[in-house]
């Protein structure tokens, strides 16, 4: 097989796909069995596989369609942030929990992207260049540190509700992070994506006059969009200003987290919105 033939979507898709999904069995596994060698075994693969999908992007994979991106490789390039957060975050809490589910997530987000492979999303050329470093990546980083702040916060809910109704913590219960870890992951999340939300919004706000006629024009995108941003606004400012700790930062982060899936798949795709060229 040749590298032009190691670059074309449906190859590079299997290949990375096939590496995600032995990471995340091994990882599920490891969950499932308590096994910590298993669990340290599936986050070394999950960086392999993180690792496979950065060399074939540098190396063009998705670049040679006529018409640019594909759906698909939106949906790749998402799983590549999220699978970036979650090695942050295991490198430096030293947790396997949010890496497995960073890459099981990302498996999750490449099964998606499967049909889509050959669907282009063709960028008006007014949208390209610092438009998509800036807006695109910006955002796509925010949304991995959010999945992982949802997960975190989502656990905390759960584990918390069990200890305090002293319902017996055994199995699986026993291996996750402590509340405080958790907690300490939901805050670090929270605070470093409302930076990076802003800035992408910042980015689409700037470029959204010569593009649709207005930097505020009342597009359903745009209000869901600046209401996620409010409200992370309010869970960054009580994290830093009055110490929020525990469940209402939680509550929030998994809130946050929903109305962002909603406004990635409802406004998007069923929505009458100045971003249907996302629809493909």
């Amino acid at each position: 097989m040749s590298l032009a033939d190691l670059l074309a979507p449906q190859a590079s898709t299997a290949l990375t796909l096939a590496a995600y999904a032995l990471a995340g069995a091994v990882g599920l596994g490891g969950m499932l069995s308590r096994r910590a060698s298993l669990r340290r075994a599936a986050c070394w693969l999950d960086v392999a596989a993180f690792a496979c999908q950065t060399l074939l992007l540098a190396l063009g994979a998705h670049a040679g369609h006529p018409e640019g991106l594909t759906l698909g490789a939106y949906l790749q390039m998402l799983a590549w942030f999220v699978l970036l957060c979650g090695i942050g975050l295991w490198a430096r809490f030293r947790q396997e929990a949010p890496l497995i589910f960073a890459a099981l997530l990302g498996l999750i987000l490449f099964l998606m992207s499967t049909p889509w492979l050959e669907d282009a999303v063709p960028l008006p050329p007014s949208l390209r260049g610092p438009f998509f470093a800036l807006h695109i990546g910006a955002l796509f980083l925010s949304l991995g540190l959010l999945a992982l702040a949802f997960a975190a916060g989502a656990l905390f809910l759960f584990l918390e509700r069990r200890i305090k109704s002293k319902q017996r913590m055994g199995g699986i219960w026993q291996d996750m992070p402590a509340l405080a870890i958790l907690d300490k992951i939901n805050a670090i999340c929270a605070l470093t994506a409302f930076p990076l939300y802003t800035l992408g919004i910042v980015a689409g706000l700037f470029w959204a006059r010569p593009v649709f006629g207005g930097t505020l024009t009342g597009d359903p995108k745009e209000v869901v969009s600046l209401l996620v941003w409010l409200l992370l606004a309010v869970l960054f400012h009580n994290r830093l200003a009055s110490g929020w700790k525990g469940r209402k930062p939680a509550r929030l982060a998994v809130f946050i987290f929903l109305l962002s899936v909603f406004s990635l798949v409802v406004v998007n795709v069923f929505m009458e919105t100045q971003h249907a060229f996302l629809r493909g």
